[in-house]
């Protein structure tokens, strides 16, 4: 018989020497259960690792035969917002982003595919200081700035399983041109950025493709490019 896995929220508590009373007073109830290390979690297909706010590991934990993952953990994989608010004791989870609404089934968002699509890139941030844009925050995005080392380019990997890539675009600060080309250096679309385009969306048929690279080809000084993953999506064939 198949466990059933929940997304449940792990808290943990010093229970020793607190009394029954204290501990209804909190709404917490001590059970017994076991840290599951043997449990491997997978993200469309890739083995993924549950880290806390800290970076540091967190495992599932089996309690009468259900497994439970942690919430916010687990919600970082998937690209999606979780916070606690200590007043309501309630756990309230964003599961958009400003992304692709759940409805609108075939897309996977860049920001939900993780590493599986991205791979690992300097340009990743999720430090909101940089995710926000025209006053919105986008929570994570790839950012390319003049001044980083970070290289001109950035990849995404299709394998062929999709047909179509959309990618939102918007430059800051100065006008760049970008080309957007397959892994035989193939270019499949050119795009000229300004400042005042605002965000724009460009889609890309991959259906034939492994990989592609968007790369910056020519740029004016103090000009950055903004991508945010969560709105930009790989469309299922």
């Amino acid at each position: 018989m198949k466990k059933k896995v929940v997304l449940g929220l792990m808290v943990g508590t010093l229970t020793l020497g607190i009394g029954t009373g204290a501990l209804a007073a909190t709404g917490l109830e001590p059970i017994k259960a076991y840290l599951n290390s043997k449990i491997s979690l997978k993200l469309n297909g890739t083995t993924v690792t549950a880290k806390d706010a800290n970076g540091k590991t967190v495992l599932p934990i089996t309690y009468n035969g259900t497994t439970y993952l942690p919430v916010r953990a687990v919600g970082t994989l998937l690209g999606t917002e979780i916070t606690y608010d200590s007043v309501t004791s309630s756990v309230n989870i964003d599961s958009n982003n400003g992304s692709v609404p759940p409805s609108e089934t075939g897309k996977l968002t860049l920001s939900s595919l993780g590493t599986a699509a991205l791979g690992t890139s300097d340009w990743h941030t999720k430090d909101p200081a940089e995710t926000a844009y025209k006053g919105k925050d986008y929570k994570d995005v790839y950012l390319h700035t003049d001044t980083a080392k970070q290289g001109k380019s950035f990849q995404v990997m299709t394998q062929k399983k999709y047909a179509k890539l959309h990618l939102d675009l918007a430059v800051l600060g100065g006008s760049q041109k970008i080309e957007i080309m397959d892994e035989n250096n193939t270019t499949l679309k050119t795009v000229s950025l300004a400042p005042e385009d605002g965000l724009i969306g460009v889609e890309v048929d991959v259906a034939s493709t492994d990989f592609i690279f968007v790369e910056i080809v020519d740029e004016a000084p103090g000009s950055s490019l903004f991508v945010p993953l969560t709105t930009s999506y790989l469309t299922k064939k």
